[in-house]
């Protein structure tokens, strides 16, 4: 495939460090400003910095103080990167840095041999077979939850939202029912976004340094640690015949000798946080869109009242639930759950011509190939229907939870949670969704709204 841009006839070379950098052969770069170079802009509104930058190249280099990230967004750059030639590139500095303190034990921050004996270990809960066997869990905690909502009742949708998809992961992954206690894994969410925000004071300053900020996450971080020691302990020495779960795995997993105890748990405190962030993100984005896409909302409760037979689906409607997949999959390319994906070459490496050295940086956001026109017809349009064509268009043209080796674990997860969760909304209620100006986003690692969405409850 022939990438855009002019014509290349000759390897470059470029550099990490501002200051080894050559003025000839190096990827375009936008221009910044003095010292933060292009880091104020980001930190002002990440989404729409990246859409501009792409406009100068499927592959740009950027400048943040005195350090160069590279953008990739080109599906078949980002390919190259996380399959093809993924055994050359590792996890970023960053990611390491962001997760440092909450989750140094677990698969997020894991390199190497370590990752892969982490992932080996959590893998059996995650199966399309595990996985499924959650399905029904899923749709009764979510029914659950909504008919526990008052007529006309209104509230803030994504907290609310948070609320359930907690619920919906204790329940199935953990086997617990923490009702009442959600806001210890919601709590050290939010300190988190808050750590990670770009525009954060003192973002620049060592984490050693007790800002009010970091003080914030070291209590909340500590609450949650205390809470999942609590469960972890309980679930260890309790006489259950439960072991499906993926809590009841990795415990077995440590009995053989293959995770330490702190593996264990804050493997579990990843599950958690993760867990619950993205699906809570994408069921609040969906309800956004459907406020102004009554069409959609329409044909929803249509394939519901056609599929479902009783108070609430099941996981043997799953695969007739089409269209509630195809809504989920365009709000997925839309509002992707994560500002970009981080990672860091192990050794020099050529990308789009360019010759780029050990220790490059890149920054590789979906937000920006999900929406090209190159490979999608009206890209800024809600538009479900266009699942239902096939489209010859590259591979990581679409890729919400990452890919390769290292993509999401728990993806399939997410997505049987978002269609059997939706299906269930649809078919109990119908949300009036108001916000309070244009949608924008908390510019952290997470893609999560700052306009405040409200919903006005109303049963079917």
């Amino acid at each position: 495939m022939v990438l855009s841009g002019p014509r290349r006839n000759s390897v470059k070379t470029a550099h990490p460090k501002d200051g080894d950098m050559s003025e000839t052969g190096d990827p375009p770069s936008p221009a910044g400003i003095p010292i933060l170079g292009n880091g104020l802009a980001f930190s002002r509104d990440p989404v729409r910095a990246m859409e501009s930058w792409a406009t100068h190249g499927d592959l740009v280099r950027l400048r943040f103080m005195d350090e160069s990230l590279y953008m990739v967004t080109h599906p078949e750059l980002i390919k190259q990167i996380l399959v093809e030639d993924q055994h050359k590139f590792t996890i970023g500095p960053e990611q390491q840095q962001s997760f440092e303190g909450i989750e140094d034990a677990a698969m997020t921050t894991a390199t190497g041999e370590r990752w892969k004996r982490l992932r080996r270990a959590s893998h059996p809960a995650c199966t399309r077979e595990s996985i499924t066997s959650y399905g029904d869990r899923m749709a009764a905690v979510t029914a659950r939850f909504i008919d526990e909502w008052d007529e006309g009742e209104r509230f803030a949708l994504h907290p609310e939202i948070r609320r359930l998809t907690v619920q919906i992961l204790a329940e199935t992954l953990l086997n617990e029912d923490i009702r009442g206690q959600e806001d210890v894994v919601i709590e050290a969410a939010d300190a988190f976004v808050d750590r990670t925000n770009f525009r954060r004071p003192g973002q620049l300053l060592p984490d050693w340094i007790p800002t009010p900020t970091e003080r914030r996450f070291r209590r909340a971080v500590q609450h949650l640690d205390t809470f999942v020691e609590d469960l972890v302990a309980e679930r260890q020495y309790a006489e259950t015949e439960t072991n499906e779960d993926v809590c009841a795995m990795l415990l077995a997993a440590h009995e053989d000798g293959e995770l330490t105890r702190t593996e264990v748990k804050q493997n579990l405190v990843a599950f958690l946080l993760a867990g619950h962030e993205s699906p809570s993100g994408a069921l609040t984005h969906v309800w956004y869109l459907l406020a102004d896409h009554p069409d959609v909302y329409e044909s929803l409760c249509e394939e519901y009242d056609q599929v479902v037979e009783g108070d609430r689906p099941t996981i043997a409607d799953y695969d007739a639930l089409e269209y509630t997949q195809y809504v989920v999959d365009e709000t997925l390319r839309l509002y992707p759950p994560t500002t970009g994906i981080n990672r860091q070459a192990t050794e020099s490496v050529t990308l789009d011509g360019y010759e780029l050295p050990p220790a490059a940086q890149f920054l590789i956001p979906q937000w920006v190939p999900h929406r090209d026109k190159r490979f999608w017809d009206e890209p800024e349009k809600f538009v479900p229907d266009r699942w239902t064509r096939s489209v010859d268009r590259p591979e990581y043209a679409y890729f919400p939870f990452s890919g390769g080796p290292r993509s999401c674990i728990g993806a399939d997860f997410a997505r049987q949670e978002l269609t059997l969760a939706l299906a269930t909304m649809v078919g109990h209620v119908t949300l009036d969704v108001t916000t309070d100006g244009p949608l924008t986003f908390i510019p952290s690692i997470q893609l999560r709204p700052a306009t405040e969405i409200t919903a006005e409850v109303h049963h079917r």
